[in-house]
């Protein structure tokens, strides 16, 4: 009997591990905010959400409706964002909209207005997209949120192991990755939201196998109802036996296909970080590419590695991410994994876990560890309640040198990796501060020392 109760436990205990574990590696940014809709009144009645929540309405008594169009009176919502008109009754019992727009959102119940009503404001989202491929090998990307759109039933996209490894890259070393090759289906994945103002930065890990002379491109990005309009078209062609890189806005008819200058070996993983410039007035929206061997600089280098590239095709909102498998004739064989589309560099070079599962009860900076440290750190942080957050490092003379985290979180504790593979050995300062839509605010700094 005591030999069982000891396993019953044993069992028990492992699955809580498991449960810890997996709640403190997820990745996931989305989150689903429910209103009751009764009495006369929304419960909640005003919500803070981020791009990319969603916002469910369930009906408990009564005939209603959430409204938010800008022409019923009162109502209001921020350019870009979809209205919505919805029926809350017995008859229909729950509406639910995404978030894909950030501001103000001021509905009404039509039946019941002006009382009724109430006021969704929503935060920017800076990581639009992530893709680890963390799915068994051998699994069709359409199996995972991805759409097939051309190509027909030849050389479907699968995810494939191992996954890559680019050391200091957040996205590295998780789950699988997908291998695109000369031809057969493509694939699209929509982003949290549709971004139609933001400067944008598309990193990815990439090994190539094979490319030929003539080049072509396998990763792109699409506007958010189309399949067609290919925008930042990244390329690998043969040159002689080495590999080069290469971007263009659109086809090459409407622009030149920009190469880089320098050669890159078979078989090795690189990241890429191509850099989607905003021109606004201008209908020339612009792309450069960073290529990195080994290394993320902690901030965005002063010169990309090429770049840019530009051309006549009119600018568009980017709402898709698309992986390519080119043609026959030109097309190279590459794995691609850790995907990721963000607003801020920071993003890219650094990793943010969210211990979701843990309630905090306080606003705490903890003091780095390991420290001295060389390069790596990580840096940990407590918030009591959802709000606006920037943690900053800086030098001892004050300058700024890396913005790790800048926007809207969730409350839970929290632990970043900082890099500082490109800083000299030295004593520099990081400072969370925290403000609340309750008017609260945190502020708190502490020392860290970087030793080469």
């Amino acid at each position: 009997m005591k030999r069982n109760y000891i396993k019953k436990i044993s069992k028990i205990s492992t699955l809580l591990l498991l449960l810890i574990m997996f709640f403190a590696n997820s990745n996931l940014r989305s989150t689903t905010h429910t209103v009751t809709v009764e009495n006369f009144m929304f419960t909640p009645a005003n919500l803070n959400v981020n791009v990319g929540d969603t916002i469910k309405w369930q009906w408990v008594n009564g005939s209603h409706t959430t409204t938010c169009n800008g022409v019923f009176p009162g109502t209001s919502l921020p350019n870009g964002a979809a209205p919505w008109d919805s029926p809350i009754n017995s008859g229909s019992t729950v509406f639910t909209y995404h978030v894909t727009v950030a501001g103000t959102y001021i509905y009404k119940c039509q039946p019941h207005a002006p009382d009724m009503g109430g006021m969704i404001t929503a935060g920017s989202n800076s990581i639009l997209f992530t893709e680890n491929f963390d799915y068994p090998s051998g699994d069709s990307l359409g199996a995972h949120g991805w759409v097939s759109f051309s190509g027909g039933s030849t050389n479907v996209l699968t995810v494939t192991s191992p996954g890559l490894v680019y050391s200091g890259y957040p996205l590295s070393n998780i789950g699988n990755a997908v291998t695109a090759v000369t031809s057969g289906q493509d694939a699209y994945k929509d982003m949290l939201a549709t971004d139609t103002t933001n400067s944008l930065y598309i990193s990815f890990m990439v090994n190539v196998t094979s490319a030929q002379s003539a080049g072509d491109y396998f990763t792109a990005l699409l506007p958010p109802t189309s399949t067609t309009l290919y925008t930042s078209r990244f390329y690998a062609r043969d040159a002689a036996g080495s590999l080069q890189f290469g971007i263009s806005k659109s086809s090459a008819t409407s622009g030149d296909i920009i190469y880089g200058t320098e050669n890159y070996n078979y078989g090795t993983t690189y990241l890429i970080v191509v850099k989607y410039i905003r021109n606004p007035g201008t209908a020339d929206d612009q792309m450069v590419v960073y290529v990195f061997s080994s290394g993320i600089p902690a901030t965005e280098p002063s010169t990309p590695t090429f770049g840019p590239a530009t051309g006549t095709t009119p600018d568009n909102p980017i709402g898709r991410v698309a992986i390519r498998q080119g043609s026959s004739a030109n097309a190279a064989v590459e794995k691609i994994d850790g995907i990721r589309v963000s607003t801020q560099w920071s993003d890219i070079a650094t990793s943010v876990t969210n211990y979701e599962n843990i309630v905090s009860e306080s606003f705490e900076l903890y003091q780095n560890y390991p420290n001295p440290f060389n390069p790596s750190t990580s840096i940990k942080f407590n918030l009591a309640e959802r709000g606006y957050v920037n943690l900053t490092v800086y030098n001892s003379m004050g300058r700024e040198v890396s913005t790790l985290i800048n926007g809207n979180k969730e409350s839970g504790l929290y632990t970043v990796k900082f890099n500082g593979s490109d800083l000299t050995s030295g004593i520099y300062f990081y400072k969370l501060t925290y403000s609340g839509v309750n008017g609260k605010a945190f502020s708190e700094t502490k020392k860290l020392i970087l030793l080469k």
